[in-house]
């Protein structure tokens, strides 16, 4: 790696407490890794060699297309050997849960030949973006990478938690900037925390002024939402509807009329069937005229998106 250009040549970005791997992928690494990109400015481009992102895992590397600047060639360890970029980001996807921390798992992606190659690619900065001591129990290269990098970076470089998501609550181990709302969470919510959090979040954004024309009903049938009559609807949209229900409608008080959707889905929607369902109530709700918010739990930005959402039906602020 060449040095004494100015940059900072070592960068490191610890995701917040909590395991958000998905099948391969960690969306947290990567909102982590924007946040850190947006809060720097201009990126390292010293040569003219852009920037590379780098990650163990094919599927990784395809998320990171859907969210990552344009610029960055994007691509798994073993294909980037012989390319050199001016910037190199390696994500290590892994998380603390059981399966993860298993040796074969932990083994594939703090692989010494691996890290060299993430490392040796980079010709003026790299930066590691990984989990809260994902690679502290197997004490491997990851490790001490990551106390070679503590060691040598500026401060500054050194960046923790920079995204921290109200669905981390879900988590054994959170960030502690979560614990407010924690403490509001209320038990007959729904007997799944990630409704509760989202039932509270939206207590918070309706209690405003803005939001007093609307309320909200968790846990209504969709055929009670969406009318079966509704022109377009085929015979399978109208079954699946007698069955389905809707975790939040938020209406207009003044004659009950639904505007919107919102849906809280856990690791259970990503699978094919479950995703089957989520569309055909998406298709039913589009042709209702009916608005959806769909909230995963790997997602950030909960609060953020919910008042969006609502601010369509809120009033018009009025001058004091």
């Amino acid at each position: 790696m060449t040095q004494d250009n100015g940059e900072a040549p070592l960068r490191l970005v610890v995701t917040a407490k909590g395991n958000h791997a998905r099948q391969n992928t960690n969306l947290r690494e990567l909102d982590s890794l924007l946040k850190v990109l947006d809060d720097e400015g201009e990126p390292v481009t010293l040569d003219g060699d852009g920037r590379g992102f780098i990650a163990p895992f094919r599927a990784q590397v395809t998320l990171s297309g859907m969210y990552l600047p344009v610029d960055f060639v994007k691509d798994t360890v073993h294909k980037f050997q012989g390319r050199e970029c001016d910037e190199i980001v390696f994500s290590t996807v892994l998380d603390k849960k059981r399966y993860n921390q298993e040796r074969k798992r932990l083994d594939f992606v703090d692989d010494p030949r691996m890290i060299n190659v993430a490392v040796s690619r980079a010709k003026h900065r790299f930066t590691l973006v990984t989990g809260d001591e994902v690679f502290t129990g197997n004490n491997g290269h990851i490790a001490a990478l990551m106390r070679y990098v503590i060691y040598y970076a500026q401060d500054e470089q050194i960046v923790r938690a920079p995204v921290v998501s109200a669905f981390d609550l879900l988590y054994r181990e959170y960030d502690q900037s979560l614990a407010r709302l924690n403490a509001r969470l209320r038990l007959k919510d729904s007997r799944y925390k990630s409704e509760q959090i989202a039932a509270q979040i939206l207590r918070q954004v309706l209690s405003t002024s803005a939001c007093h024309a609307l309320m909200v009903h968790d846990q209504v049938k969709l055929d009670q939402v969406a009318s079966p009559n509704t022109p377009g609807l085929t015979d399978r949209e109208r079954a699946f509807m007698a069955r389905a229900s809707c975790d939040f409608v938020i209406y207009f008080r003044v004659g009950k009329i639904p505007v919107g959707v919102i849906e809280v889905d856990g690791g259970s929607h990503d699978r094919p069937d479950q995703a089957a369902r989520d569309a055909l109530k998406n298709g039913i709700l589009a042709k209702s005229g009916i608005l959806i918010l769909r909230l995963r739990t790997v997602e950030s930005r909960i609060e953020e998106r919910v008042a969006e959402f609502v601010a369509q039906w809120a009033s018009p602020a009025q001058d004091e």
